[in-house]
């Protein structure tokens, strides 16, 4: 969803067609921003979540020496690597609107 809205405004904004709502546009790329800025929130919950998870279980293998415990860290790992790429993306992504925001600002 966001990948294609992405490449969706970087269109309208290269176009630059004379007949451009820009207000509408902006309106609409507002919303969107709010839309991402949720979405990262909850996802750096989720990761701080399993990255304190992950780290807990981490140093509780070692404390107790056990490795049949590495069956839980291991994919607990695996999900949190998973999370801080997804996590950047989305950070980036934001990052990058906001920069398009006033881009769009100053077509009004």
């Amino acid at each position: 969803m966001f990948k294609s809205y992405d490449t969706k405004i970087k269109k309208i904004l290269e176009e630059k067609n004379p007949e451009t709502d820009w207000k509408k546009v902006l309106k609409n790329h507002q919303v969107m921003i709010k839309r991402i800025q949720h979405k990262r929130l909850i996802h750096l919950l989720v990761t701080i979540f399993v990255g304190l998870v992950m780290s807990t279980s981490t140093f509780i293998t070692i404390a107790v020496k056990t490795t049949g415990l590495l069956f839980f860290c291991i994919p607990l790992a695996m999900l949190f690597i998973g999370y801080i790429f997804h996590y950047r993306f989305l950070e980036n992504t934001t990052q990058n609107w906001y920069l398009l925001e006033d881009i769009i600002e100053d077509n009004c």
